[in-house]
């Protein structure tokens, strides 16, 4: 019964993001449009193109980070797949406030070494929970940060307890930043963050 629930409120959740996919409240900013992004081999390296609209990042969006996450666009299948087998799907759903670096299905296919998303998710499928887990955390940090502030920090403190240094961030590159959810803010990111490296 639970698990009856649990898929039909996925099932709702993905047809509402459908429908609100393209409001303002979440919409992605250019990678190019934010200061200290760019695109290709010189991503993290300060650019002087106009600052997105940090105000509407600011505020809290229509959707949850999981309500972002399970949206039916083909973008985060391979981290769908992750954060249900991990059993995070109730901690990036509740009122917490975090930031969540969302790698594309494109950088799990990459990491994972396989040759297509099907490959990935079943990898994924198959990873020691502790491992996925730990990995996951890797990319959620507490509190809603703006590209802007990403950008200027040297360091952040992630939920798996290890720091991610500000250069394997933006090492990984940003595909579209400041998504706001009504429980933080979406960073996509163009690679799979690893502890320890």
């Amino acid at each position: 019964m639970t698990t009856m629930r649990i898929v039909t409120a996925h099932g709702v959740v993905a047809l509402a993001l459908s429908v609100t996919a393209c409001s303002s409240a979440s919409r992605p900013v250019s990678p190019t449009s934010v200061t200290g992004v760019s695109e290709g081999n010189d991503a993290g390296q300060a650019t002087t193109s106009a600052q997105p609209d940090f105000a509407v990042a600011a505020k809290p969006g229509n959707l949850t980070i999981v309500g972002i996450v399970l949206q039916d666009d083909g973008e985060f299948d391979v981290l769908q797949a992750a954060v249900v087998r991990a059993g995070l799907v109730d901690a990036l759903n509740g009122t917490a406030q975090y930031t969540v670096f969302a790698p594309t299905d494109l950088a799990f296919v990459t990491t994972l070494g396989v040759a297509s998303e099907a490959a990935a998710i079943d990898a994924v499928n198959t990873m020691p929970v502790e491992t996925l887990t730990d990995i996951l955390l890797f990319h959620v940090t507490h509190g809603r940060r703006t590209s802007q502030s990403v950008l200027a920090a040297p360091s952040y403190q992630m939920l798996n307890g290890a720091k991610l240094p500000g250069q394997q961030l933006a090492a990984a590159g940003f595909a579209a930043t400041d998504i706001s959810a009504s429980n933080g803010i979406v960073h996509v990111i163009n690679a799979v963050l690893l502890p320890g490296r």
